[in-house]
């Protein structure tokens, strides 16, 4: 059994190029008949495992802990490698090892296969590595990659192998593409059997001269991550994983590449490709695309009955996708289209309809939620006000001088007017739904000036509301003309209130207004 030891020190001296220490760890087993030394001292199996088993414990760390030297102030374990080394094999050793920070003495190594051992922790920064370019650790159950490990000393490194690992847990969230961004001249990835689920969009920022990259036999469902920069990309292997399909613009950045790279092969066998509606672009892609699809008419896809069929003829299988498709495209759509504007026709016509209605129930719930604002007591039958006079700004003459000295200060009846007895700080339309509805009735002065003023109509529409939906039907609408206005000078709403209730007419002369007033006296007494 080739052990380790000091002496390995002397293998610095050495003009080796290529050192071999491959299963150098598993378990030695001693045949039972001793083993004998042509020397002139005895030498017994015991004494030698003995010996063995005292030294294999320091002996082991000897590779990576071999010396400690202090660079500004941080402690850096140097490896001795001997100078002329170009080949380092250091497989299948059973080696348990969380890499930390190393430094490599001055070589010449270009190739590192430390495979199929449990590094399963590359924390690094590993250096003088400037001569690397072949570097394989595949199977060794490593779940974890600093972003630091591969220092700007690899930067010519060209094949890079991790396969077997569980990357997939910590590629995802290197969503800079911190790990891998030093290693520029890299031409080989392996990435296959890690477990990976979903690569970050720019995990192969740095990665412009990659030739090949390999994520086969993985949980990839679609390809996320950027691939239009990779010019130089020859293969792209996506073999069993979870793929569906290709969406629209990763198939702009592969035709890209393409367009680029006359020589790019992409292998999608055992995957879960859909020959479906929503794949129909990527099916039409298969079929006229000048990518070299691995092994195309061993390719399965899944109908939407479910049936899974060969690939083989894939013109016809986008033509019959295409009939099937556009005539459901376009029924759906139609359909979708015409209950989405009758929905919308509907509510705009039910909107439009009761309109003044909801607007009414808005602010009767405003007003409720305000106890600010007066309301008049349900259980009393009482009112604030005996009435709302609703009038044009330009009228006001007429109201505040004969309406209010002849109802109000001859009569008695209290009367509601917004000059005057509007709540400040509430908006006018509360205010005016607030004194509709605790007035027992409301006059309106009917002119043109009337008639062209939005609040005004606000005014007329909210009575004509309250008398419908809170006083079951009961008229507390007066309408007062005090100007001739002719029918076509109506909108319909008012027109249809004119006709169908009586109104009083202002006379102006002596004799008439002694008569006017003593019948809206008693009306609204």
């Amino acid at each position: 059994m080739f052990s380790i030891g000091p002496y390995l020190y002397d293998l610095m001296s050495m003009s080796i190029e290529t050192f071999d220490i491959s299963d150098i760890f598993k378990a030695y087993k001693e045949d039972c008949q001793p083993e004998t030394c042509n020397m002139n001292f005895v030498c017994t199996w015991h004494r030698e495992a003995q010996f063995n088993e005292n030294q294999n414990i320091q002996v082991k760390e000897l590779l990576f802990k071999s010396a400690q030297y202090h660079q500004e102030d941080n402690a850096v374990t140097i490896i001795p490698i001997p100078y002329r080394l170009k080949t380092l094999r250091f497989r299948s050793s059973d080696a348990k090892y969380t890499i930390t920070a190393l430094t490599l003495s001055n070589n010449k190594l270009e190739r590192i296969d430390a495979s199929n051992n449990i590094l399963s922790h590359l924390i690094g920064p590993l250096k003088n590595t400037k001569n690397l370019k072949y570097l394989n650790l595949s199977s060794n159950v490593c779940s974890n990659i600093s972003t630091f490990f591969f220092s700007p000393d690899f930067n010519i490194l060209e094949d890079l192998l991790l396969g077997n690992n569980l990357l997939g847990l910590v590629l995802p969230s290197d969503t800079h593409g911190q790990i891998f961004q030093n290693l520029i001249n890299l031409k080989k990835l392996d990435l296959s059997e890690n477990r990976i689920s979903i690569l970050p969009n720019q995990i192969f920022k740095s990665q412009r001269k990659l030739e090949m990259l390999d994520l086969s036999s993985n949980f990839l469902e679609k390809i996320d991550f950027k691939l239009s920069h990779l010019t130089h990309l020859s293969y792209l292997n996506l073999r069993n994983n979870l793929i569906t399909l290709i969406d629209s613009h990763t198939i702009l950045e592969i035709n890209f590449i393409a367009d680029m790279r006359k020589n790019l092969s992409m292998n999608l066998l055992e995957n879960r490709l859909v020959c479906t509606c929503s794949s129909e672009r990527f099916i039409k892609w298969i079929g006229s695309t000048s990518v070299k699809l691995f092994n195309k008419n061993h390719t399965f896809c899944q109908l939407s009955t479910g049936e899974r069929i060969l690939m083989t003829n894939i013109q016809e299988i986008y033509k019959s996708l295409k009939k099937d498709c556009t005539s459901y495209e376009v029924l759906i759509s139609g359909l979708v289209v015409t209950i989405l504007l009758f929905f919308i026709v509907l509510i705009l016509g039910i909107s439009y309809r009761f309109r003044w209605k909801l607007r009414y129930f808005y602010y009767m719930v405003k007003i409720r939620s305000r106890s600010k604002i007066p309301q008049i007591d349900e259980n009393e039958n009482e009112y604030m006000y005996d009435t709302f006079v609703s009038y044009a700004d330009e009228d006001r003459s007429f109201v505040h001088t004969q309406l209010l000295q002849t109802l109000e200060n001859k009569n008695g009846i209290r009367l509601c007017l917004h000059k005057r007895n509007f709540l400040p700080g509430n908006d006018i339309a509360t205010n005016i739904t607030s004194a509709i509805h605790n007035s027992r009735k409301t006059i309106v002065i009917m002119t043109y000036h009337y008639l062209k003023s939005y609040w005004c109509m606000f005014e007329f529409n909210m009575a004509r509301m309250e008398s419908i939906y809170e006083r079951n039907n009961e008229n507390v609408l007066f309408l007062v003309f005090f100007e001739q206005i002719s029918a076509r000078d109506f909108p319909l709403h008012i027109l249809e209130v004119v006709q169908s209730q009586s109104y009083i007419e202002f006379p102006n002369d002596e004799q008439g207004d002694v008569v006017f007033w003593r019948q809206l006296v008693t009306a609204l007494k």
